[in-house]
């Protein structure tokens, strides 16, 4: 296209910026040239951007300032100097510090902790309140300007990456002292066109739109319309799609509706009566520690079905009649009703074993989100996604479930698999299934299950054989969706870029 036709097609936006921008390169600079507002200005540059005018680059900058209290401090002196200046070598009550220091007692409290670290005072407990006094030390403090004070005499703001990070990290920790914040700085760099164009005649103005006045009094006969331009580029575009997680989970369900399974639901919050206790789990087992669990500091309530309660407390107690001994404790009901957040979804298995009142051959599925407190690494979050389910028939064995998992996973087409023991309070026998992640290389966790024991299933009053599972859904969408780590599949870290641009998962 030549000159004289990119002219013509010229938005009179990008006709007032472009002459500017053969002296400036700043968007402060070309607003303080052009006069046009911020939005006018980039807008023109997008479209300036689109015809190869120029390129538009944009950085990110973080600035530390002072906030209200590090103004404060900068005006009138850190709050640990106030403090030692109206100390002696005589112990002072911390009410009479606080009045002489006119510091509040939030400020009184922060300097007390931060003083003693430096062993800057001696505190002691007097009758009615904390006594302080000066130690030598900290009348070396006091006389000697601190790293805080040298960095407060510094102008700001100022990009954090100058700053020293030591310094900053301490004052960060100060409430209200500093703030951050991140700006972005839009600067343009002309091509060879650009730079022709910036320097050229661009003609007499030219009219954007024809108005219903033009067209009543005729006076457009006499305008100079801008050029309608078919050939330009159209950015591209990317509509609305579900997020690949979302799309592994309708994955995973589809997969055991086609199998035949029911769906089932449950509440995030449970007793511990449904997350542990139906299920036979002792109320002494780790799993109920708290570096394990969530809890909450609210009661909840136990069941209305009095029978059940009582049948589960026999079958902690002496195995209601299952053979078996029980756990040979007494079963605490006030324990039962401690509220968490569940730490697996086959709390919801056991409320749908009592609301439908289970005891024939069945089949049902359960996707959920649970929580456990536990590190987080590539396989592991605080918030994990797990895929429950149990079949319910006659006589049912391991060979059952071990083809159950095979079937399934072959559904999603994962098929390196391998089987090995494990144990589980409420399952007997128990057995985890293992994949091999080809791209971390090693095998991983997938699945674990067995068959519920009968304690587990006794107080529902059901004879019938069942074999269970919880895998975890999280690692399934993550392996279907080509991702090594669940932080790079979901939450604050995963690019949009990566969404809008990932092809339909296909099994």
């Amino acid at each position: 296209m030549s000159h004289e036709n990119l002219i013509a097609k010229l938005h009179p936006l990008e006709r007032q910026v472009l002459p500017a921008l053969k002296d400036a390169s700043q968007l402060s600079e070309i607003v303080k040239i052009t006069k046009m507002q911020e939005i006018e200005i980039i807008r023109a540059l997008q479209w300036l951007e689109n015809k190869d005018v120029l390129k538009i680059i944009t950085e990110k900058k973080r600035l530390v300032s002072l906030d209200k209290n590090g103004k404060q401090y900068k005006e009138h002196g850190l709050p640990e100097k106030i403090f030692l200046s109206v100390l002696n070598d005589e112990f002072k009550g911390i009410n009479v510090i606080t009045k002489k220091s006119k510091l509040s007692r939030e400020e009184v409290n922060a300097c007390i902790g931060l003083l003693k670290r430096k062993q800057a005072i001696d505190v002691t407990k007097g009758e009615q309140w904390l006594e302080v006094k000066i130690t030598e030390a900290g009348k070396k403090v006091l006389q000697e300007e601190s790293l805080e004070e040298i960095f407060l005499k510094q102008e700001l703001p100022q990009e954090e990456k100058n700053l020293d990070q030591k310094i900053l990290n301490e004052l960060k920790k100060r409430k209200g002292f500093l703030k951050v914040d991140e700006i972005k700085l839009l600067s343009i760099e002309l091509s060879e066109l650009g730079k022709e164009l910036a320097s050229a005649d661009l003609g007499e103005e030219v009219i954007n739109r024809l108005t219903p006045g033009m067209l009543k009094t005729g006076s457009w006969k006499d305008k100079n319309f801008r050029a309608y331009d078919v050939e330009i580029n159209v950015p591209e575009k990317s509509g609305g799609r579900r997020h690949p997680y979302n799309e592994s989970l309708n994955i995973i369900r589809n997969a055991f509706l086609e199998m035949g399974f029911q769906e089932m639901e449950g509440p995030w919050i449970e007793t511990s009566f449904w997350n542990m206790d139906a299920m036979w789990i002792p109320q002494d087992h780790p799993a109920r520690e708290v570096q394990d669990t969530f809890y909450l500091d609210k009661e909840g309530k136990l069941p209305e079905d009095t029978t059940l309660i009582e049948n589960v407390k026999q079958a902690h107690e002496n195995g209601l009649n299952t053979g078996s001994t029980g756990h040979t404790k007494e079963w605490n009901p006030e324990v039962a009703k401690q509220l968490l957040l569940r730490t697996h979804s086959t709390a919801t298995t056991f409320r749908t074993f009592h609301d439908k009142k289970l005891n024939h051959n069945c089949k049902y599925f359960y996707i959920a989100n649970n929580f456990r407190n536990e590190a987080v690494d590539a396989t592991h979050l605080a918030e994990f996604g797990q895929a429950e389910g149990f079949i319910m028939g006659d006589n049912l064995t391991l060979a059952d479930l071990m083809g159950f998992i095979k079937e399934f996973y072959a559904k999603l087409g994962i098929t390196k698999i391998r089987f090995k023991p494990t144990f589980n309070p409420y399952t007997e026998p128990s057995m985890e299934a293992h994949y091999y992640n080809e791209k971390l290389g090693k095998w991983y966790a997938l699945i674990n299950s067995g068959i519920f024991r009968p304690e587990a299933l006794a107080p529902f009053g059901i004879t019938k054989s069942v074999i269970a599972w919880g895998m975890g859904s999280s690692r399934i969408a993550a392996i279907l969706s080509g991702r090594k780590k669940l932080k790079d599949l979901v939450g604050p870290e995963v690019p949009f870029e990566w969404i809008r641009k990932h092809q339909r998962i296909k099994i």
